[in-house]
């Protein structure tokens, strides 16, 4: 069955606007609070983090911003554990979606080029420099489910793609845990 763009917009703008809606009626109502929020994880207990972790991941692959999550999990569970959440979480959310693209793509499908010059370049840089491309590519979009997909799509070795992005998202969360700490 295919959708026409247009009514896929529609549908994911009304997502969208039930989701605000629901959210801020859920705040303005009382029933979510920082304090309700702290007593549900503690009596989570050590499954919290997981399900922290799972809710990232899953969050991926709908396009939700990933750096919200490593917020989220700083002010949930503090500096420390905050941080293995955000920089676990945020590593499995940006392989699990690269790693499900790499499975499912074709064989004869053709690798996406950016429109734009300077992403262009890095795009064409993955042949020469593929670890060096994919850590500036991270540490300009950081955990953009986008380009996990656009990443799959190209010769870049998996281990490699692990690699540079553990190396360019360990400064993004750990700047992001302090401006946090800030902040709370």
């Amino acid at each position: 069955m295919n959708v026409p763009r247009t009514w896929r917009r529609v549908f994911l703008g009304l997502f969208v606007l039930a989701f605000v809606v629901g959210a801020v009626y859920l705040w303005r109502t009382g029933a979510v609070t920082p304090t309700t929020v702290a007593a549900w994880l503690e009596s989570l207990g050590p499954a919290a983090p997981a399900l922290f972790i799972a809710a990232f991941v899953a969050g991926s692959f709908i396009g939700l911003p990933g750096m919200a999550f490593v917020i989220g999990g700083r002010l949930a569970f503090g500096p420390y554990v905050g941080f293995a959440v955000g920089f676990g979480g945020g590593m499995l959310a940006v392989t699990v979606p690269f790693v499900v693209a790499r499975r499912f793509r074709h064989a004869e499908s053709t690798g996406w080029r950016p429109k734009q010059r300077h992403l262009r370049r890095m795009f064409e840089m993955i042949e020469t420099h593929p670890f060096r491309a994919v850590v500036v590519l991270r540490l300009v979009l950081w955990f953009n489910p986008p380009l996990s997909y656009a990443l799959a799509f190209t010769t870049l070795p998996i281990r490699t793609y692990i690699a540079a992005c553990a190396v360019a998202l360990a400064p993004v969360v750990t700047v992001a845990m302090i401006a946090t700490g800030w902040f709370s």
